[in-house]
């Protein structure tokens, strides 16, 4: 991904009388990003820079301020509302305004952080992966498949033979117990007896369950066997559907963990939204305190070079105070020698 915030444009924006709390006595100076509205969404620039406003007279008393924020979308200018005073600014003998123009000389330094577009785009190809495999929830409901066909719950019809009456009545008995209940391979044996019985009985059946009986029997093997293949399938069938409902289980927990995921995802971002709206407010106080702070510095070098002056004006005071006590003095002097003289 090319790293597009290295090609960042930006400018310097600067108010000669002032913005905010720099109004309407100091010089406001802001760097800011100057196509924050055509960059991607969630672009992020961590940056510091600094601000010169050159001494063109000698450059040793140029005036450096420097800071280091991240610029984004919300947040696309920094800088300084209480740069300079504006007195100090067109002090003469400072040589910040030289031919009704001032020299600004700006440095940028870049860091390197985690492009918040790609947490977004991140985000948002999960959230639209999930959004396609939640419609296994919210559409289908929970999976079913077709009950098994009449055929995996019809009874087989069988009939009997037998030699004798008494055999015959065991084997029908024989045949009726088998046929009161599904078939099982357990009863293979008594119901092959009981078919083997029952195809040579010569009376005690119908005609009608004669040719059942024969044809069955004919068809005995066959019946087993599919039998012994619908079991395997069934077999099969229901162990592919509780596999089948197993990963569907699985599928639904994820899709469930998928929403707690988005869930505490939003709540983070809330926070953080937060969290940068009282970062910003604690910027512009720290940034305010620290204009403050020079603000005071500069009005303490103005007291210090007032106090100065006004020691000096002191001392001629006091000087010019003995000059006049000497004067005094002597004026005292001849007013007593006169007082003296007529009193």
């Amino acid at each position: 991904m090319m790293d597009f915030f290295v090609y960042w444009s930006r400018r310097i924006v600067i108010y000669p009388k002032g913005n905010g709390v720099g109004i309407p006595d100091h010089l406001s100076m802001f760097l800011e990003v100057a196509d924050a509205a055509t960059l991607p969404d969630g672009w992020c620039r961590d940056a510091k820079f600094a601000f010169t406003l050159v001494d063109q007279d000698s450059k040793v008393g140029s005036t450096t301020k420097s800071w280091r924020n991240k610029f984004t979308a919300e947040s696309s200018r920094w800088g300084f509302m209480q740069f300079m005073r504006l007195t100090k600014l067109h002090d003469n003998t400072k040589g910040y305004v030289v031919h009704d123009a001032v020299v600004v000389e700006v440095e940028i330094t870049l860091h390197e952080v985690v492009p918040l577009v790609e947490l977004a785009t991140q985000v948002n190809t999960l959230g639209t992966y999930f959004s396609r495999f939640s419609d296994y929830f919210t559409t289908t409901g929970t999976p079913h498949l077709e009950e098994g066909s009449a055929s995996n719950r019809q009874t087989i019809d069988l009939a009997s033979d037998a030699p004798s009456s008494d055999d015959i009545e065991k084997a029908k008995r024989s045949l009726k117990e088998c046929l009161s209940d599904l078939f099982k391979l357990n009863m293979k044996d008594r119901l092959s007896s009981a078919l083997s019985i029952l195809s040579h009985a010569r009376a005690g059946l119908s005609t009608d369950q004669k040719r059942s009986i024969k044809k069955f029997k004919a068809n005995f093997d066959d019946f087993v066997c599919d039998f012994l293949n619908f079991e395997q399938d069934n077999s099969d069938f229901e162990l592919q559907k509780i596999t089948r409902d197993h990963i569907y289980s699985a599928m639904k927990r994820n899709h469930e963990t998928h929403l707690s995921h988005q869930q505490l995802f939003d709540s983070i971002t809330m926070e953080k939204e937060e969290l940068n709206k009282r970062l910003k407010e604690l910027s512009f106080r720290e940034t305010k305190l620290v204009d403050d702070w020079e603000t005071l510095m500069n009005e303490s070098e103005e007291v210090k070079s007032r106090y100065a002056i006004q020691e000096r004006m002191l001392a001629q005071a006091e000087e010019k105070k003995k000059i006049a006590e000497e004067r005094m003095s002597r004026s005292t002097s001849a007013w007593s020698s006169l007082k003296e003289q007529f009193l």
